[in-house]
């Protein structure tokens, strides 16, 4: 693995065993690195495979994926033969990730501020008082209004944009070496959009934390990444710099995506 990348997948493939014995290849040879320190984006329409990638990644892919071949490293550590104890380890302490539907993946049985004191407790090893006081620290760098008073409240009681902030609180609060975001924005209005698009940033800024965007919007990439992975139908189509990318791509696929982006900012 490159010294300077924290996270490489090595000709990955795998697919559902819809039938007993009977693997439906979905991911072929999927390889690219995440050099440390950068904002790398996975771009491609729905069913490109660039989600089940990063669940892959966090070793959360659907019961019925089966890995065929290829490797994921993460930190020179090969997670395909890791074992789910330690998965469990690395998910949170060492890969936080934003899901698509934030309301989703939080639970609605508990308050949202306890839902993140567990996580801090569980991945940092602190007691009760501090994982709730770095809770309401972490809500209000999100930029969750009133967050003492937001803590005591479930998540059905947050719109959509401040539970996308909760869940990212819910990522940084272990303070992952690397982030993952899969289509953090995707249901929310322009104008929430936007606000969390500038809060990865400043973040990552402030962090200088690793980020992986995953993403149909071109858009969004020109804006928050550095690196581009072009994916479509379970294979990487083409690798390069953010500038390079999108204005003078190589792949038709990606002259597709960029000219769709386009359309939709001129509507």
């Amino acid at each position: 693995m490159s010294a300077d990348s924290i996270l490489e997948v090595d000709g990955f493939s795998g697919g559902f065993e819809n039938r007993p014995g009977v693997i439906d290849a979905v991911l072929e040879h999927v390889s690219f690195a995440v050099p440390t320190g950068s904002s790398t984006a996975i771009v491609g329409e729905s069913g490109s495979g660039k989600s089940l990638t990063a669940l892959a990644v966090m070793g959360l892919a659907p019961s019925r994926f089966r890995r065929t071949a290829g490797s994921i490293r993460l930190g020179g550590r090969d997670l395909t033969s890791t074992s789910e104890h330690e998965l469990r380890r690395v998910r949170g302490r060492e890969v936080g990730m934003v899901f698509q539907d934030a309301r989703s993946a939080l639970n609605p049985v508990f308050t949202v501020g306890h839902q993140l004191a567990d996580v801090c407790r569980a991945h940092r090893g602190v007691s009760r008082r501090e994982a709730l006081r770095e809770a309401e620290h972490m809500l209000d760098r999100v930029r969750v209004p009133e967050a003492a008073r937001r803590m005591q409240q479930y998540p059905h009681e947050f719109s959509g944009g401040m539970a996308q902030r909760a869940m990212l609180a819910m990522a940084l609060i272990s303070r992952p070496r690397l982030l993952i975001l899969d289509e953090p924005t995707t249901g929310l209005d322009v104008t929430i959009q936007a606000d969390v698009l500038d809060l990865i940033i400043d973040i990552k800024a402030e962090t200088g934390m690793t980020t992986c965007l995953i993403t149909h919007d071109l858009g969004v990439v020109a804006e928050t990444c550095d690196r581009v992975v072009v994916m479509r139908g379970g294979e990487v189509r083409e690798i390069g710099s953010c500038e390079q990318i999108i204005s003078a791509p190589t792949d038709p696929y990606t002259r597709q995506l960029i000219d769709d982006s386009r359309m939709v900012e001129t509507r």
